[in-house]
């Protein structure tokens, strides 16, 4: 999977640009504000139908103008289709496949998936829950039909499920009423629950063997998944929620056990919306007892199994954005983390300094400069 070509028109600092992409590493070099990181941003609002940076798509069109353009050329091992967004101050984005439109911003997900690696990133550890929530379910939803509707039909019954809770805290609808919003929110719960622990097994043996090589084996990464019901000092036993029916029982107890503080506070207090992502070095949580470098090293090795666990799933890499991140990183990670995604990989890369990395390493790559929205090729 890779874009061959890539047209913006009016897109941040953009006026106009058409690029060609190599099908391999594409190094994209510049002073800051630039408008390096708005054409990694493009793609992947291209890939997922939004920014990673703003939730404003006015932000994403250039002043003075009315609307603004992405247009790619994606070639897969499906075959070859063009990709557009238009994106307007007065009305909704619009997306196209080809010559149709597409009714809903959530089947634009899958035609082109992408694998982002951006400074936020590097608190991928650290961060929220919730950051860690974004990260496999964006992966999912990437390579599943089936999860992406899931997701879509959970989340609308969590919402329908919290009005109902707060009616009642308002006497303005009966207790008996959530028994129909429970049963709903179990069967797409669990399903989802289900689906994330299968993926953490595989990232989490991906992982496992990336971060062996990045730190010498002189450490072992093992990433678990741990559903809302776990407390944090409880054992995490592998096996216990790949059973679906389990993970549906344990749900189902949950709400029921939460019942009576749901009404007082009117809003759902158990489900996936709670579930997290632990990280832990030699047995040890890396939020409480690693180091900044052994941090970044595991963003390094969860980000390459993202991208073997993609490929797995359906047939062919994503593409990989590198949103100025490496230059944060040591030498040595550097430069391992570039030759292992070698050249199976398009990769978009972008930097202030081409120094930061060794000749070997930008041999076989296309590199541009871009200065104030003008792009040029180097060499």
């Amino acid at each position: 999977m890779h874009v061959q070509a890539l047209e913006l028109s009016q897109y941040r600092n953009y006026r106009k640009l058409n690029v060609e992409l190599d099908p391999n590493l594409n190094i994209f070099v510049g002073d800051n504000a630039q408008g390096k990181t708005n054409l990694i941003e493009s793609i992947y609002l291209l890939a997922t139908g939004r920014s990673h940076r703003t939730f404003r798509d006015t932000e994403l069109i250039k002043w003075n103008a009315e609307d603004a353009q992405i247009k790619a050329q994606v070639n897969t091992r499906m075959g070859s289709f063009s990709m557009r967004v238009i994106l307007a101050r007065n009305r909704r984005k619009r997306f196209w496949i080809g010559g149709e439109e597409l009714r809903r911003q959530s089947e634009l997900l899958g035609f082109l998936n992408v694998v982002l690696f951006s400074p936020d990133d590097l608190q991928l550890v650290k961060g929220s829950p919730g950051m860690r929530r974004h990260f496999i379910d964006l992966g999912l939803a990437q390579v599943s039909r089936v999860y992406r509707h899931d997701l879509v039909n959970y989340n609308r019954v969590l919402q329908q499920r919290n009005s109902l809770l707060k009616d009642i805290a308002e006497r303005k609808a009966k207790v008996d009423q959530l028994h129909l919003w429970d049963e709903q929110l179990v069967q797409y719960g669990s399903r989802i629950m289900y689906r994330r622990a299968r993926a953490i097994e595989r990232i989490a043996d991906f992982a496992g063997a990336s971060h062996r090589d990045i730190s010498g084996g002189e450490e072992i990464l093992t990433v678990h998944y741990r559903p809302f019901y776990l407390g944090d000092e409880e054992s995490i036993d592998a096996t216990r929620w790949l059973d679906a029916e389990q993970i549906a029982g344990d749900f189902a107890k949950m709400l029921q056990s939460s019942r009576s503080q749901e009404l007082r506070r009117g809003t759902t207090l158990v489900g996936p919306q709670r579930d997290d992502i632990l990280f832990r070095i030699d047995g040890k949580d890396v939020r409480q007892f690693a180091s900044q470098g052994q941090q970044r090293t595991v963003v390094l090795a969860v980000k390459l199994a993202e991208l073997e666990f993609m490929r797995e799933e359906v047939g062919e890499y994503p593409i990989l954005l590198l949103d100025d991140v490496l230059s944060e990183l040591d030498f040595s990670r550097r430069t391992l983390f570039l030759e292992t995604i070698g050249n199976k990989v398009q990769t978009l890369l972008t930097t202030t300094d081409k120094g930061n990395f060794q000749p070997d390493n930008l041999r076989h790559s296309r590199q541009y400069v871009i200065s104030d929205g003008q792009l040029a090729l180097e060499g």
